[in-house]
């Protein structure tokens, strides 16, 4: 059996694409993990808003301080080693490997290095950012190693990088926030790329929240995707062969996707796993986000900081959850857990009426409060016993679930993307896990006054 704390932080191994089912399998303080196939296969990235995106960009690039040696600053952030020189790709299997000492790649003499460089300044320069706009010089005179990667990912989104420039222009440096933002990104990207372990809270945090936000399969074909670009981008010989391999990668991410990479990098940067894990639930699309969590890997968003590992190949996610994040795991995965994980003392009843008979009253100015409500469609869909137990009925302070019952009967178009649709309409579409992640999400921001 694979060991539960022992296994790196992220060890991230990806094989070319294959038909195969994907699955979780979820490892608590139980002696045989949970086993959980994604509902929705196909689901896709969360859809963010323009407008939403950029205001949570500024919100977060106002708490950062930029570094002046942005590559140097996204290591010590995950923890890893300087990496210089070129990397060789082995198309076989499928394999991303630092070159050695002298080594060099077939095919690419030092003065297309140099010509890419100057390519890449002028680049700069018709952008209205003369110089090292994108601080890919710092560490290495020419354009070359983590910076070709760097600059294709620039290239690859175009639209997004501009938005989050338009984030950052009341900043007194915008490019050194926007090269920040770039250079954790295309770390974080680098590492999941290439097969070594790694230390830091941070890379785990960060995927497990960016699974929430694309879905499992999305996220595995970026990997893949990010493979071929490095491929790509070790053999372009001029800008344009660079500028080519990154439009092809930004096809494959989209807007989407490449927005909540970009919102959550700039959330990472300067952050342990602990506060990056308290500001994902506030973020735009947290609540569709955790839904997709339930959904995609049977975890609940807002406990993603106690995610110990993660394990990602073609064909199994495996999570590997704090001791202290066992019970959240528990309560997170609804039907689709063995009877093992229900918590001590659980009972069920076929109405309310006979909880509250067993129960009695929910305590001085507290009411009982149902996270997946006893709706008649929830009702007939999930069954009385489903709604009307110890692990679904919780107390709640009068004025919060006044408040949480108020949320639900809104029209909240940043939670729902719709109009016309209260929350409550909106949640009724979706299955018994997903709405019991919602619902836990609902209390806690409605509690802190985000929503």
């Amino acid at each position: 059996m694979l060991p539960r704390w022992s296994i790196p932080l992220l060890l991230v191994m990806l094989a070319e694409c294959s038909g195969t089912t994907k699955s979780v399998r979820l490892y608590t303080s139980h002696d045989e993990p949970i086993v959980f196939t994604p509902r929705g296969g196909d689901a896709a990235p969360v859809e963010l808003d323009e407008d939403d995106f950029i205001e949570a960009v500024e919100m977060l690039a106002q708490s950062v301080r930029p570094s002046t040696r942005p590559q140097e600053t996204a290591r010590r952030l995950f923890e890893v080693d300087s990496r210089s020189g070129p990397y060789r790709y082995e198309p076989r299997s499928h394999r991303v490997i630092p070159l050695g000492p002298g080594e060099h790649l077939e095919g690419e003499p030092p003065a297309s290095e140099v010509e890419l460089t100057r390519a890449y300044l002028r680049w700069c320069e018709r952008t209205n950012k003369p110089g090292d706009c994108l601080r890919l010089l710092v560490e290495s005179p020419t354009v070359t190693g983590d910076g070709r990667y760097a600059l294709a990912m620039a290239l690859a989104q175009g639209v997004v990088m501009d938005e989050m420039m338009n984030a950052f222009k009341g900043m007194a440096d915008p490019q050194a926030m926007m090269s920040a933002v770039l250079w954790t990104w295309t770390t974080y990207m680098i590492l999941l790329a290439v097969p070594e372990p790694l230390s830091k809270g941070v890379a785990a945090m960060m995927t497990a929240s960016i699974i929430a936000y694309v879905g499992v399969d999305t996220f595995w074909s970026l990997i893949v995707g990010f493979k071929r670009l490095v491929e790509e981008a070790e053999r372009a010989t001029t800008f344009d062969d660079l500028r080519d391999a990154g439009e092809r990668y930004g096809h494959v991410m989209g807007r989407n996707a490449a927005r909540a990479f970009a919102m959550l990098a700039t959330a990472a940067i300067g952050n342990t796993a602990g506060r990056l894990g308290a500001k994902v639930p506030k973020l735009p699309g947290a609540a569709q986000a955790a839904v997709q969590a339930e959904a995609q890997v049977g975890i609940r968003l807002a406990a993603v900081a106690d995610v110990g590992t993660v394990a990602v190949s073609a064909e199994t996610v495996t999570i590997a959850l704090a001791p202290g994040a066992v019970a959240m795991a528990a309560r997170g995965t609804g039907g689709g857990a063995s009877a093992k994980a229900r918590p001590t003392g659980y009972r069920a009843w076929g109405s309310f009426s006979g909880f509250k008979k067993a129960l009695g009253p929910a305590g001085k100015n507290k009411e009982w409060h149902h996270i997946v409500e006893q709706t008649p469609g929830n009702v007939k869909q999930f069954g009385p016993q489903a709604l009307h137990n110890t692990d679904n009925i919780i107390p709640l302070d009068k004025r919060l679930h006044t408040d949480v019952s108020a949320l639900y009967s809104s029209i909240r178009h940043s939670i729902t993307q719709s109009y016309t649709q209260t929350v409550r309409q909106w949640l009724s579409t979706q299955s018994y896990e997903a709405q019991r992640e919602f619902g836990l999400l609902a209390i806690e921001n409605v509690r802190k006054g985000f929503w």
